[in-house]
């Protein structure tokens, strides 16, 4: 093929041509590719890949869809091949395929030859090196799912932690035990039956001079045999700790080399300083300019940004910190840089803008009750950036945003929206943050902040021999000694904070030793402050004096705080709350918790989310009910924020904690009902309409109907879950959801709901008919309503977009006319009640119109609209949709080159598991390949969507999915009996577009 095409399947399924990513199409055709991959070159029948893609139960019309696929397949992996020539790599065999490839070009291939190669190499170096290199080709967890490759996954699984358990024990072989410490640590605590790995723990901390330590990981390995298995340790276990109890464990084969140094302080930094230095004058006179400090604690990523701010001179530096322990409120980091940036003169009147109120600080209160508008988080993050811009305007701006790893997500969000504000500002962002890789939010947060021109990122590494030596010999002011040095560097890395404490404590490793170090300041303090230094360690941030009790003043008596503005106080260093906090007592702790929490309660100081936490932690004291009131006013407080992510996490937990009742319990059966359904409003907005997630939480929502009270009012459930089952093509559930809420209340907007969820199910059923009857007596229950009862319900309940499915039906029955006019009445009733939601559905529901009826310039104009009211508010499933309908509009206008992205943006509207409407999409992709002159793609597309009609019942465009596969196949069987269909259900759009030989009946337009 003259292209090198690689293979990544550890991890998610990945495609390389010359190094550039391939688009294999959507979940079911990745599944297949997984499949082949996983027997590559060997013949697979397609009665067995049916049966494996979808796990014993294939569809009717399995098949027809699986050629569709490979057909999908072969035009991703070889788009050179012509329309009739044999593929080179996906190969056709009578009655099956086989992917022809190297074995060297798929990444598990690769792994298991390393893997092999260094289990049979002598040289313990050069097999660490191998298992390293075989370890770095995994990119994550394998997601296949399907039964029929459990046993391929199992066996890579298993291989994957033989060669992380290799590499540790091949570096503990090579003398390398104190580097390899923490990676052994992890994993025997992941997973702690196996001996080998508890083994080489032992001899590696046995070696590093901490015997004590050795023994205890041998007790708590034969207590968990004992607990999970009932056996005791092997003989080679045993026998280690009996060489371990004697010291007469045998010496390494090979002298430990000094760890690589991770860690640093301003000693051996000065190319750090500089490059800072040279950022800062760039900001204030090439724009904005963004730097990402990385390391571990104390590496001394706080101590470079302190060097920024001494060196800024009349450039004005603001610090936002997140609190390292305990539970930081919604947007915390960003609260501290607005309330210290607003005081600024040269704030002016960005200062006053009212969007920026939210950063007020304000004690926990009653969270204010309404809708959730995605706008007002942007117009917020708007706010900010202006903000930042006015400041900066004179003489530049140092942000630094330190510990920015502990922040919470919609601090995250937030920044990476300002970093992609800066490059025509003068501001200079340093933030500062541990090793992120393991972060998903922060590691999504760091690829925005690298797109941004202008940013760099450091990663301080430890100091070397030399660095340490200054550094001794700065603190002590004497020589250090080359042994000293040579133990410092490899037992702290090279890290300058714990290389402080050991010149205090020297005895330890730096996590025991920082312990002893703090242990010895707080048990020399007297019982009032210690006191008051309990209760700070609880709260896990900084707390008000007044809530620390009358004593609060012996805190100045301790280098251990410090203050925090105002009144305020907090831990010094994040480690000694952590060690105040682990030297409590469980019930002394639980007491603390609580006693915190009754008194921010009544006081304020405290914010919902925090007093939730503080009441949750109080086990065991009778404080569930506190814990369970305080988890829901957090949520509400958190998405009056605009915190979606901060909410969901709080309606979780809520929703765990009635859960354990709610099948004994009517009362906390319908509590729980309420917060399933305020948590399908919320993966709505975040997860995408239709999603996998809000499916999952729906299911939970129809169990509890079930075991509510009698008297409860669930017509609210039935309403958001009737609106949820069309969205999974659930049209029989829908149905009797729809019918039951009619029975409920025939009046108001409980009665237009129910008409509404059945016209819904009549358009995608294809009974037109019925679908207009039931959504216009909708529109005439809705016409009679006060506006007010339909406003503040962003995201909480079906939008009631009667008009826009009336536009739909009315459009198919062949009444353009009366389809505009009720898009346009639905764009008016979002404006008149502030629907975001539905100023969004107006625009998607015109470009679904004009999908229908082929009209590429409004379906261009309307996909435009669709794509910028979803992006300005935060709505990704109508910029996914838009994107496609994009595509569309270009493909019908005539630019062929652009079917391969149509057809991937068509699939990325499905990928969160949306299974309405995927139909209609592919027969408006099926059309447009038609149009463009591929009949062949034409046809098998219309197969597949006719595939999927008969799969979930969605038989309203079968009739133009049988047109296109008649022309494309010159099949007048097809078209008759789409011609015949299309006059059933009274799609009078469709029937013109059928040749005449198709039907010799043109029954007239219904016009309104």
């Amino acid at each position: 093929m003259g292209h090198a095409v690689r293979f990544g399947l550890l991890g998610p399924l990945l495609v390389l041509r010359d190094d550039e990513p391939v688009a294999v199409g959507g979940p079911k055709q990745r599944a297949l590719l997984a499949l082949l991959l996983l027997r590559h070159n060997r013949f697979l029948s397609a009665d067995w890949l049916v049966d494996a893609l979808w796990d014993g139960h294939p569809p009717s019309g399995a098949r027809v869809t699986l050629r569709s696929y490979v057909a999908g397949l072969r035009r991703a992996l070889e788009p050179g091949r012509g329309p009739r020539a044999a593929g080179e790599l996906l190969r056709g065999h009578a009655g099956g395929y086989e992917l022809s490839v190297p074995p060297a070009s798929i990444d598990a291939v690769r792994f298991t030859e390393l893997v092999d190669g260094a289990a049979a190499t002598p040289d313990p170096a050069s097999a660490e090196r191998r298992y390293a290199e075989a370890l770095a080709l995994w990119r994550g967890d394998l997601p296949l799912e399907l039964a029929a490759v459990r046993p391929d996954l199992a066996r890579l699984t298993e291989a994957r932690l033989a060669a992380e358990e290799g590499r540790c024990a091949s570096a503990v072989a090579a003398g390398r035990h104190l580097a390899v410490l923490p990676d052994l640590r992890r994993f025997v605590a992941a997973h702690p039956e196996r001996e080998a790995a508890r083994e080489r723990l032992m001899l590696a901390l046995y070696r590093a001079g901490r015997q004590t330590e050795a023994l205890a990981v041998f007790d708590e390995g034969r207590r968990a045999l004992a607990a999970d298995y009932g056996v005791e340790p092997g003989e080679r276990l045993r026998e280690l700790h009996r060489q371990v109890l004697g010291h007469a464990v045998p010496p390494p084969a090979a002298p430990a080399p000094a760890a690589p140094a991770p860690a640093a302080r301003l000693v051996g930094r000065e190319a750090e300083v500089g490059l800072l230095a040279g950022m800062l004058d760039a900001a204030r006179h090439d724009g904005g300019r963004v730097v990402a400090v990385v390391g571990e604690a104390g590496i001394g990523k706080t101590s470079l940004a302190t060097a920024v701010e001494e060196s800024a001179g009349d450039t004005p530096v603001v610090w936002g910190r997140c609190p390292d322990v305990g539970q930081a409120p919604p947007f915390w980091l960003w609260a501290q840089v607005v309330r210290a940036l607003v005081t600024r003169p040269e704030a002016g009147r960005a200062g006053a803008d009212t969007a920026l109120a939210g950063f007020a600080a304000e004690p926990a209160a009653e969270p204010a009750t309404g809708g959730l508008d995605p706008a007002a988080r942007f117009r917020t993050y708007e706010a900010v950036s202006a903000l930042v811009r006015a400041v900066a305007e004179p003489a530049g701006l140092v942000l630094v945003l330190d510990d920015l790893h502990a922040a919470d997500p919609d601090s995250l969000l937030l920044l990476r929206y300002l970093a992609s504000t800066l490059h025509g500002s003068r501001v200079l962002v340093v933030a500062t943050l541990r090793p992120y890789e393991r972060d998903p939010a922060l590691v999504a947060a760091l690829a925005d902040l690298a797109r941004q021109p202008g940013f760099r990122q450091l990663r301080p590494a430890g100091l070397d021999a030399e660095a340490v030596a200054d550094l001794v010999r700065g603190r002590t002011g004497a020589p250090a000694p080359a042994e000293l040095v040579r133990r410092l560097v490899t037992r702290t890395g090279g890290n300058p904070f714990f290389i402080t404490e050991l010149l205090a404590a020297p005895e330890g490793e730096p996590p025991p030793s920082v312990r002893d170090a703090v242990r010895l300041r707080l048990h020399a303090l007297d019982e009032p402050t210690r006191e008051c230094l309990d209760l700070l360690s609880v709260a896990g941030r900084e707390l008000d004096l007044r809530l620390l009790g009358p004593h609060a003043t012996r805190l100045a008596v301790t280098d251990l705080v410090t203050g925090a503005g105002p009144g305020a106080v907090r831990f010094r260093h994040p480690l000694f709350a952590e060690v105040a906090y682990a030297e409590l007592a469980p019930p002394r702790r639980a007491a603390l918790h609580a006693r915190l929490a009754d008194a921010c309660a009544r006081s304020g100081g405290l914010s919902p989310a925090e007093l939730a936490h503080h009441y949750g932690q109080a086990a065991g004291l009778g404080r569930d009910e506190d814990h369970l009131r305080w988890t829901l006013r957090a949520a509400e407080d958190a998405a009056r924020r605009l915190a979606y992510e901060d909410a969901m996490a709080h309606l979780d937990r809520a929703a765990a904690r009635l859960a354990l009742t709610s099948a004994t319990s009517p009362a906390a059966a319908e509590a729980e009902l309420a917060v399933q359904l305020r948590r399908t409003a919320l993966l709505q907005i975040t997860a995408g309409i239709g999603s996998d997630a809000v499916d999952r939480v729906c299911a939970r929502a129809r169990d509890l109907l079930a075991v509510v009270g009698p008297d409860a009012d669930v017509r609210t459930a039935l309403w958001t879950l009737g609106e949820l089952a069309c969205n999974r093509a659930e049209h029989a559930i829908a149905e009797d959801l729809a019918t039951r809420l009619l029975e409920a209340d025939d009046s108001g907007v409980i009665a237009a709901a129910g008409r509404y969820l059945l016209g819904v199910v009549g358009y995608f059923t294809g009974r037109l008919a019925e679908a207009d009857e039931h959504l216009s007596a909708a529109v005439d229950r809705l016409r009679d309503l006060d506006p007010r009862l339909l406003s503040g319900q962003t995201g909480r309940t079906p939008a009631l977009a009667v008009h826009d499915f009336r536009a739909l039906v009315r459009s198919l029955r062949g009444d353009p006319v009366g389809a505009r006019a009720d898009i346009a009445a639905a764009r008016a009733l979002a404006e008149r009640v502030d629907d975001p939601y539905g100023r969004a559905n107006a625009a998607l529901f015109a470009a679904w119109a004009a999908l229908q009826e082929h009209d590429v310039v409004a379906g261009r104009a309307a996909a435009a609209r669709c794509r910028e009211i979803g992006a300005r508010q935060n709505m990704p499933h109508f910029v996914t949709v838009g994107d496609f309908l994009t595509e569309w509009a270009a493909v019908r206008g005539g630019d062929a080159t652009r079917l391969a992205a149509m057809r991937e943006a068509g699939e990325a509207i499905y990928r969160p598991g949306l299974r309405s409407t995927r139909t209609i999409t592919i027969a408006a992709v099926a059309e447009a390949h038609l149009a463009a002159g591929d009949a062949g793609a034409a046809a098998v597309l219309a197969e597949e969507g006719l595939a999927v009609a008969d799969e979930v019942g969605e038989r309203v465009l079968v009739p133009e999915l049988l047109r296109v596969r008649g022309l494309a196949l010159g099949d007048a069987e097809d078209l008759r009996e789409g011609a015949r269909l299309a006059a059933a259900q009274g799609a009078h759009l469709l029937l013109p577009r059928f040749p005449p030989s198709a039907s010799t009946t043109r029954p007239t337009p219904q016009g309104r």
